[in-house]
């Protein structure tokens, strides 16, 4: 069996030029697996179909003017036998990377011998196609470079009481009872922050010391300024005087941020809005930004504006949009939302009702208190991390209407 045609190292000068032919084709049949590829690939050429291998050898049977292919193999009985019917009619020098559920590393070593691109296991993610895929294919290593140190996912409320803070403290617990890792909760707004209140925990003054003097930030900063909310969480917010001039700096916010992502795996911030220059390495740091909104005309506005400036500093690929309280009564409607975002959501959470208000009032997180507030964290838990949609029928999609 020879497929050897699917190399890019068989790319000739003879073939069409990649330049002309720059389009990245995918053909998948789960959301989970689109939304992964349209994010990590974002920028391209790039065209989002149904189907598998098969779909694939049927496209190319009249139309090879592509200079990548992505195709699911996942219930396919033989691949082998698809891999050798698509390579009597795939190009020489179009890329070919699959995706697939077989996780055995002899798999993957076979199909790397017959010279594909990448091979992807199932669930996909964003974050894997941008340090797996996207480099074999764009050659842009940068995209797909990890740095090291802990994962920063930034939370941006675009209207005042759309929920970023309950949806910051949430998303950090349920984080670390999934991946089991150790996660920091930063609360950046130091003059009437949330966090601690709704975590009924009072915070300490280190945190202010630490963004105004980074010299003052020694190695014992977290043991006084973390407040553990668990064994794998923990809170650092300040609860600084409304009158209080307080002078944060970026030299500041970096310093902080740098020895979080020594000691803890994820960084959940709740940044304020709008955010000066000192706040910027926070969002450029991030890997994930989350602006957050609710169905009003308010967030609307306010959703555009603050993705734009989140773009402008961390990158397009890094941002999510998330509607929260989706169904609530009185709101916009879906067509109406889409409409002026321009695009649907990104992540979706609905008006889960009284009980979040009550686990404010309460001090206690209200993924204790709502079951249901789980269920729908969940597929942003999974994009963030990787982990936690497995043999799970509820988290097959993570772009909802």
């Amino acid at each position: 069996m020879n497929v050897a045609v699917v190399s890019p190292a068989e790319i000739t000068s003879e073939a069409t030029s990649v330049v002309a032919r720059d389009r990245i084709v995918c053909f998948v049949n789960d959301d989970l697996s689109a939304g992964a590829l349209r994010k990590g690939l974002e920028g391209s050429n790039l065209s989002i179909r149904r189907g598998t291998i098969r779909n694939a050898i049927r496209m190319l049977e009249t139309d090879t003017e592509l200079f990548a292919l992505v195709t699911d193999i996942s219930g396919i009985d033989d691949p082998f036998t698809e891999l050798e019917r698509l390579a009597s009619v795939c190009p020489p020098d179009v890329r070919v990377a699959l995706i697939g559920d077989n996780r055995e590393i002899t798999f993957y070593r076979a199909l790397m011998e017959l010279g594909l691109t990448e091979y992807l296991p199932r669930p996909i993610t964003r974050e894997m196609v941008l340090d797996q895929l996207r480099p074999k294919l764009l050659g842009d290593a940068a995209a797909g470079q990890i740095d090291r140190g802990g994962h920063v996912i930034s939370i941006c409320g675009a209207q005042g009481g759309a929920g970023a803070t309950s949806i910051a403290i949430n998303l950090a617990l349920q984080l670390a009872e999934t991946t089991k890792a150790k996660v920091a909760l930063l609360d950046l707004h130091l003059q009437g922050g949330e966090a601690a209140v709704m975590l009924g925990v009072q915070p300490g003054p280190g945190l202010r010391i630490a963004l105004e003097n980074p010299m003052r930030a020694d190695t014992l900063f977290l043991e006084r300024a973390a407040i553990e909310v668990n064994e794998r969480v923990c809170l650092i917010s300040a609860d600084e005087d409304l009158d209080a001039q307080l002078d944060i700096t970026e030299a500041g916010v970096r310093h902080v941020l740098g020895l979080l992502r020594q000691r803890f795996n994820y960084i959940v911030v709740d940044v304020p809005v709008p955010f000066p220059p000192s706040i910027h390495p926070v969002i450029n740091l991030s890997r994930h930004a989350l602006v957050l909104l609710e169905a009003e005309v308010t967030g609307l506005r306010n959703a555009h504006a603050l993705r734009a400036a989140v773009t402008n500093i961390a990158g397009q690929d890094r941002v999510f949009t998330l509607l929260n309280r989706a169904d609530r009564a009185g709101g916009l409607h879906w067509a109406a939302i889409v409409k002026a975002l321009g695009a649907e959501p990104d992540m979706v959470i609905p008006d889960l009702g009284k009980g979040m208000t009550e686990a404010v009032n309460l001090g206690i997180p209200a993924v204790k208190h709502v079951r249901k507030l789980r269920r729908h964290l969940a597929p942003i838990v999974r994009e963030i991390s990787g982990v936690g949609a497995e043999r799970k029928g509820w988290l097959r999609r993570l772009l909802r209407r």
